[in-house]
């Protein structure tokens, strides 16, 4: 066996970096079900606010925004809440379910953006041959 030959460090150039946590992201998912939940880290900053949910006419984002009580959604503190009317908006774009949103603030606009999450296990079983002779 040869004795290793090691490399300058210069020579290292790409950093591996750590994935992102999925406590740390503020996400939204919707299920086919009629729920909508915000995740534990959303649902901290949004329990108790009154807010409306607004999406894009292609369903890809959505906005939540805080406004006057009687034109409000209150979210509880599990951050669940069941919204019939947010999935016939899904469905009538084929909006794949789940939908994930990965959720950021605006600070310019005072509002929570979510933009839409491609799901890579629905996008790969939609691509899947049948591999059966029949």
């Amino acid at each position: 066996m040869t004795p290793n030959k090691f490399l300058p460090l210069e020579q290292f150039t790409f950093i591996a970096t750590p994935p992102e946590l999925r406590t740390q992201a503020l996400c939204v998912n919707i299920y086919e079900n009629g729920r909508l939940n915000l995740n534990g880290k959303l649902a901290e900053k949004m329990s108790g606010k009154n807010l409306q949910i607004r999406f894009t006419d292609d369903a890809k984002h959505l906005c939540l925004i805080e406004v006057s009580p009687d034109q409000a959604i209150r979210f509880p503190k599990n951050g669940s809440k069941r919204l019939p009317s947010v999935i016939d908006y899904l469905k009538a774009r084929r909006m794949p379910f789940p939908a994930r949103y990965l959720i950021n603030y605006d600070e310019t606009q005072n509002f929570w953006q979510g933009d839409y999450l491609e799901n890579p296990i629905h996008a790969q079983a939609q691509t899947q041959s049948n591999s059966k002779k029949r």
